[in-house]
């Protein structure tokens, strides 16, 4: 077994978990781009889904649990919160509203703002491969999608919510 030094502040079990969304990236940019089997959906599932759990934090299974649920409640009220669909979807925009409050409160703020971070990596790892989904990728193309998921993976709550913020004061500037 390759042994891999402890810097950085990475624990080895953090390093096995890097490698694996590492190696599932890796293999839906091949499915992505032609040289391996399949369309490369389910591998790229693979990559977010490793990505999502490579939080870096040892959290309990049951805050586990609670940050899971709450980002698939963030998912449904986010998909029902679009424009049209009349009274019957605002009825269940207003009741998975409610879901995710009750969410919140019971978990605590620590865990709604990691669960609006994982949120916020699934939805970026999908557009990344979305972005070269379309077309051949080159060598150069994996590099950058490699690069970038690394940026994405490396960002905190904070850098978040200060993008966000300067976002939004961008957009009431302009506005």
């Amino acid at each position: 077994m390759l042994r891999v030094p402890e810097e950085k502040g990475w624990s080895v079990s953090e390093h096995d978990d890097a490698s694996a969304a590492e190696a599932s990236l890796r293999r839906a940019v091949e499915q992505l781009c032609g040289d391996g089997p399949g369309d490369g959906s389910e591998a790229a599932q693979e990559a977010v889904q490793a990505l999502a759990d490579g939080s870096g934090k040892a959290w309990t299974p049951e805050q586990e649990t609670q940050i899971r649920a709450m980002v698939d409640q963030i998912r449904k009220l986010r998909d029902l919160n679009r424009p049209g669909g009349g009274w019957w979807r605002r009825r269940r925009e207003w009741r998975a509203r409610e879901r995710l409050v009750d969410m919140m409160e019971a978990g605590g703020p620590e865990l709604l703002n990691e669960a609006e971070l994982r949120h916020w990596k699934s939805l970026a790892m999908v557009e990344l491969m979305l972005e070269f989904a379309g077309s051949a990728m080159k060598q150069d193309d994996v590099v950058k999608v490699l690069a970038q998921r690394e940026a994405v993976n490396a960002v905190t709550y904070e850098d978040y919510q200060q993008a966000k913020k300067a976002l939004a004061e961008k957009k009431a500037a302009a506005g």
